[in-house]
């Protein structure tokens, strides 16, 4: 945490986030546990997720590219990283110089690394990606017979992995799955492959979860691993919870008579006279607008609507006729009480998946690191703001 106070932060519970990894790791048995922490961890926080990664001797991070590869090792996280994404020529010598892997699916990105390894006197660890039906990145499967041992003549290129990715994984009864999955076994089970040691990787959170026909030799769970479950979920992986809360404290209170429009464009009128309060997280911050008077948060563990337009910077409550005071403690994502609003819960109002969610919400907004309690100068804070603000509302 930075040594300055701010009205708004993103609370991360370490002690649960290991607990996700042991489950995680009790249900994926001997296969390698490698977390894709790209975007900023899904909004978790790049280097420190990192770090408590490596600390709990996961085995793998994957990233997108290069620049999130190159954070991590700037702050001495030393585990293995793959970057997902496509390499461009003028990355190649960033990606040495940072012992980096990657992946290749093409002759003409071989021959750019191969020379370039060549020239510095180094090899490449290198992962062959295979499209057995994401139609993003990746070799097709009858390609890749004729590639792989094309990368194995390469002297300085180190053939690690070989990978693919699943579309439709979250979705246990689409079949796509499954002929993904037969796709990629048949794949590695042709001859061209007999003598080579390579890590076997397909299964993300879906697969992870639904299919252990696919954790093979390695698993690729980000979103499962921060506490998001599917529904259904196999009774094994209960225990794992988010680790992610969304909070702010309350700035500002007033008394707004009926009839009263609220925020840009008065979307939202008062239909009787009630207690406006203002939260200090806007759509600058990557909450998003279209909550506007659909949102809600808690309040002393009750739940309030959002009221009016969402600003950049901030936006407002009707409370009611409760009695709210400047510096409470507001919970936009997350529990307080007995209540709680659920990424899934803010995912469906605004007509997106989670993933989204977590990772528009960026880096204004102070990432806090707990072990299941607040920081004492959190608490300590907290409690100095309460008593000297029992009859000031603003």
């Amino acid at each position: 945490m930075e040594n300055y106070s701010h009205p708004s932060w993103i609370e991360i519970d370490l002690a649960q986030l290991r607990k996700n990894f042991s489950i995680i790791r009790d249900y994926i048995g001997r296969s390698l546990f490698c977390l894709p922490i790209k975007a900023n961890a899904y909004g978790h926080g790049l280097c420190a997720i990192g770090k408590a990664a490596q600390e709990a001797g996961i085995d793998y991070l994957g990233v997108a590219h290069l620049q999130e590869g190159i954070q991590l090792r700037k702050a001495g996280i030393t585990l293995p990283i793959l970057v997902l994404g496509a390499i461009h020529e003028d990355q190649i010598h960033d990606l040495i110089d940072y012992n980096l892997e990657f992946t290749i699916s093409s002759k003409f990105k071989a021959q750019l690394v191969a020379e370039k390894c060549k020239e510095r006197g180094v090899k490449c660890r290198v992962h062959l990606e295979v499209d057995t039906g994401m139609q993003r990145t990746g070799v097709r499967p009858d390609t890749a017979l004729g590639l792989f041992p094309y990368l194995q003549s390469l002297e300085n290129l180190e053939i690690v992995g070989i990978y693919s990715h699943l579309a439709t994984a979250d979705r246990p009864q689409d079949p796509l799955t499954l002929k993904q999955i037969e796709a990629f076994q048949n794949l590695i089970s042709d001859p061209v492959f007999n003598d080579a040691v390579l890590i076997r990787h397909l299964a993300n959170s879906g697969g992870t979860v639904y299919f252990p026909e696919s954790h093979l030799d390695m698993v690729r769970p980000s979103l499962v691993t921060f506490g998001y479950l599917p529904d259904p979920c196999p009774g094994s992986l209960q225990g794992i919870a988010p680790c992610f809360s969304l909070k702010a404290k309350v700035s500002f209170f007033k008394v707004v008579k009926p009839g009263e429009g609220v925020s840009y464009g008065h979307s939202f009128v008062t239909p009787k006279q009630t207690r406006i309060v203002t939260i200090p997280v806007g759509y600058g911050d990557g909450y998003r607008r279209s909550l506007s008077n659909k949102g809600s948060v808690l309040i002393r563990g009750k739940r309030f609507p959002i009221c009016g337009t969402i600003c950049m910077d901030q936006f407002m409550v009707d409370v009611g006729d409760e009695e709210v005071y400047v510096g409470d403690e507001v919970v936009l994502i997350g529990k307080q009480g007995n209540e709680e609003i659920t990424l899934k819960e803010i995912a469906e109002l605004c007509e997106t998946i989670p993933y989204e969610i977590l990772c528009l919400l960026n880096e204004r907004i102070p990432r806090i690191y707990t072990n299941g309690i607040m920081p004492k100068e959190i608490f300590f804070r907290s409690m100095s703001e309460m008593s000297s603000r029992q009859n000031l509302h603003s």
